[in-house]
């Protein structure tokens, strides 16, 4: 440490650090010469102040902070950023400045600056035009100073003239004067530099030459003394105390050990094993009394242990490897599952070799080491069958397996909503009566016929069917259902225990305040999949009912953290009918200003719909879409309802009809303009926008020529994309809507309205496209060109705006041409 100490601090080294710092300043004076030799060029080029002050990639990787250009016309160019670092006028500074060589100055309030002088180049009749002066301040320079430091690995430098005055002085954040430190001065002479200049670098002293050689040989003389007698302790220790300890596992060997402390440990051990063993005979009786078929099973499924009846159950087990060998597979999920870690699963075992049925039950355990097991519990309940079988033949009308909702329910759900009894009791006896009926219907066998129909179908008439019952405020209906076009279609036969299953899950999400809640239904391979998330908050019959429903349906209901609730029903879905398709439809939708465009524009595009989204309905009736263009149904978001009514009536007075193929989204009941073609937020699925879709077929489609209703209403053809979204542009802002149409072949379906339109053509070669078409009805069309040609009938009324593009004065000429016309 001392050798590598002193090469580093050495005067060499030293030397050598103050040489990358030389050519560190060297260095960035070349990049300073770069920058002066590409502005002189650039000004003798004729380039002006602001056009130097362009050119970003120059002016901020250069050594210069400022410069000063001074013509031989007597024009001058100054550097505004002059008065950042001197006031001095620029004439005191370059006074006798020699050429090409950077000159050390000192401004009059005591900046130090480096000046270089160059020419510039000449002019055509070989004389100079000028001189450029590039400036750099030594002591407001942080780059510099930051290369210079940097190069150097130095703590503390100064850069001093000649005379010892300090120029430039730099030093790190954590550098302090009061600890010692290595000092060492150099003269910096530079080839572009005019004048030599004094370099002073200070160097903190390390810790390490705080220490002498004798403490590191102390310290690894004492680390290797320690080592001899740690190994020494261990090996005496291991002979003499933990070697007779080893042992003491082996028992019957008391006799063998000599020391008489073991002696009370060996006679307890002796006493547990003696325990043990009566606690296994024990274990072993109560196991073969209990009147069920008892396994165990390790982490393998491999079976550990089994009691006398479970031996009958299965007379083959010693053969079996696994409990898997020895049960159907129709059990074997639910083994797995408990392997996994669940509780509460079974499943039931007939036995038709011995005319039983056993219906076991799965927990699981960890065993001695620390491994997931599982334990099966068998019960005989062949008997039970038969008795149940009976009576359910002797009364039919009574189904004794059917849960029964406690009397208590009821109060505990009155207590839980007092609150909102007393706040809304309207609301809270809907909720009741609603739950009431639920409850009442768990109780009871539906001996009505099951309708085949779609999944998608029972989700809207549950959903709608719910909503009409309830009184629900904006709050109870943020969320959404999140239902495939492909899994809605699939079709099944519905119980009334289905329909209530997913009654359950959407009043759990009618009854939760938590944003962002969904409900996600689909099929898995097992059956139907309803997922319920952020259902944190229920209520004690919601607990009760999403419990005990799913057992009539042979499903599952799990709850996981976070809020999500799963019920599962065993369902086979049926498809032998088509399923609903939009891909061939086309729909344009009308955010306006509606707060989740986002949410309504997935839900479309979810349904296979091709859809044009506009900001609002000036948007709409501006589209650069061809007049022949049409739409299967319009989409329209209630966001602003007055504006919306009065442009949806604008369009109807247009069409010429009342009724339209427009369904409306809105967030809640208050602004419904059509309740039958309204569809709230949280009920957008695929499948209800399909359906929707399915009741305007008679309608005939919203057309694009449908919007001209007044002569205020423009169409731009003619011209260049960029001439017609100006002119375009320029109306809107005047209040007037307009359109931009391509080719002028496509205002034949426009003529063919009885509706007033204006045509404004922007270049005479489209004039002389049109004139074939501007005959057409005359009374409702005007044409209006913005270039004349020979040709021009006067129908045709050119307006002079002397080829500029479109202003206030060419708008205030084209409203007073139209009021001429009319």
């Amino acid at each position: 440490m001392d050798f590598f100490t002193q090469r580093d601090y050495a005067a060499a080294a030293l030397q050598h650090r103050v040489q990358a710092l030389r050519m560190s300043f060297s260095a960035y004076l070349d990049r300073a010469n770069f920058e002066v030799k590409y502005l002189s060029e650039q000004v003798s080029d004729g380039e002006s102040l602001d056009a130097l002050f362009q050119l970003h990639d120059v002016l901020f990787f250069g050594g210069l902070d400022f410069f000063y250009i001074e013509k031989e016309d007597g024009q001058i160019m100054e550097d505004p950023r002059v008065r950042l670092y001197t006031q001095d006028a620029f004439v005191s500074l370059i006074s006798g400045a020699p050429i090409e060589t950077w000159h050390h100055i000192t401004s009059s309030d005591q900046g130090e600056l480096l000046l270089y002088k160059k020419p510039l180049d000449n002019n055509p009749e070989g004389k100079g035009s000028g001189f450029f002066y590039g400036f750099i301040s030594l002591n407001n320079n942080l780059a510099l100073a930051s290369d210079l430091i940097t190069s150097a690995g130095a703590d503390y430098l100064r850069i001093s003239d000649v005379l010892g005055k300090p120029l430039l002085v730099e030093k790190l954040s954590g550098f302090n004067e009061d600890v010692d430190y290595i000092r060492h001065e150099s003269i910096v002479a530079l080839p572009s530099l005019g004048e030599k200049f004094s370099i002073e670098v200070r160097y903190a002293r390390p810790l390490l030459e705080a220490f002498s050689r004798w403490v590191l040989v102390g310290c690894l003389t004492v680390i290797v003394a320690m080592t001899v007698l740690f190994w020494l302790v261990m090996l005496y220790a291991q002979r003499i105390m933990f070697l007779p300890i080893a042992g003491l596992p082996s028992l019957g060997r008391l006799e063998t050990f000599n020391f008489q402390e073991f002696e009370p440990l060996m006679a307890q051990m002796n006493h547990f094993q003696v325990l043990l063993k009566v606690r296994d005979q024990h274990l072993e009786l109560l196991l073969n009394s209990l009147q069920s078929a008892i396994l165990f099973c390790d982490e393998s499924a491999r079976v550990s242990s089994l009691n006398e009846e479970a031996k009958s159950v299965f007379p083959n087990f010693e053969r079996a490897k696994t409990v898997f060998d020895m049960t159907p597979i129709a059990c074997h999920q639910s083994i797995q599952r408990a392997l996994k870690g669940e509780y509460g699963g079974g499943f039931e075992l007939e036995l038709s070799d011995q005319n039983k049925v056993y219906e076991f039950q799965t927990h699981t355990f960890v065993n001695e080491y620390g491994f997931r097991s599982v334990m099966l519990v068998g019960k005989d309940v062949s008997e039970v069958r038969r008795l149940r079988w009976n009576l359910t033949q002797r009364f039919p009308k009574h189904v004794l397996d059917r849960p029964q909702p406690p009397y208590s329910l009821l109060i505990e759900e009155l207590e839980c909503h007092a609150a909102w009894l007393k706040q809304s009791p309207q609301a809270a006896s809907t909720w009741f009566f609603a739950i009431n009926e639920l409850l009442h219907s768990i109780a009871e066998t539906d001996e009505s016929a099951h309708a085949l129909m779609s999944l998608g179908q029972m989700v809207c008439e549950q959903q709608d069917a719910i909503e009409q019952r309830l009184l629900l405020n904006n709050n109870q209906c943020q969320f959404k259902i999140e239902l495939t076009l492909e899994n809605a279609v699939k079709q099944f036969r519905w119980t009334q225990e289905h329909r209530a299953l997913v009654t359950v899950a959407l009043m759990h999400c009618y009854h939760s305040t938590i944003s962002g809640r969904y409900i996600d239904i689909g099929w898995d391979r097992y059956g139907l999949l309803i997922k319920v998330y952020g259902a944190e908050e229920t209520t004690p019959a919601l607990d009760w009912l999403r419990k005990e429903y799913p057992k009539l349906i042979k499903g599952r209901f799990e709850q996981a953290v976070g809020g999500r609730v799963q019920f599962t029903a065993a369902l086979t879905p049926e498809h032998h009918l088509e399923p609903l398709s939009a891909t061939d439809q086309c729909v344009s939708f009308i955010k306006n200003d509606f707060p989740e465009s986002g949410r309504v524009l997935d839900a479309l595009t979810a349904a296979g719909l091709k859809v044009d989204v506009f900001s609002s309905f000036s948007e709409f009736f501006g589209s650069s879409k061809s007049y022949r263009h049409s739409y299967d149904a319009m989409f329209v978001a209630l966001g602003d309802e007055a504006l919306a009514l009065e442009s949806i009536n604008k369009l109807r007075a247009s069409s010429g009809r009342d009724v339209l193929p427009i369904i409306y989204i809105a967030t809640n009941k208050q602004v419904l303009l059509d309740e039958s073609h309204t569809l709230l937020l949280h009920q957008l699925m695929p499948y209800r926008l399909v359906t929707q879709m399915a009741s305007l077929e008679g309608l005939a489609p919203i057309s694009l020529g449908d919007w001209a209703t007044h002569e205020t209403n423009f169409i731009i053809v003619g011209g260049s994309d960029l001439s017609q979204v100006i002119w375009q542009s320029e109306l809107s802002a005047n209040d007037f809507i307009a359109r931009r149409e391509k080719d002028v072949a496509n205002l034949v379906s426009v003529l063919r309205h009885t509706n007033p339109v204006v045509i404004l053509v922007l270049d005479k070669d489209t004039a002389r496209k049109a004139l074939k078409l501007h005959l057409v009805k005359l009374v409702n069309t005007k044409w209006f060109v913005l270039e004349d040609f020979s040709e021009r009938p006067d129908t045709m009324p050119f307006i002079d705006i002397g080829g500029q593009l479109p202003n206030d004065s060419a708008i205030d000429m084209l409203r007073q041409t139209l009021k001429r016309k009319g």
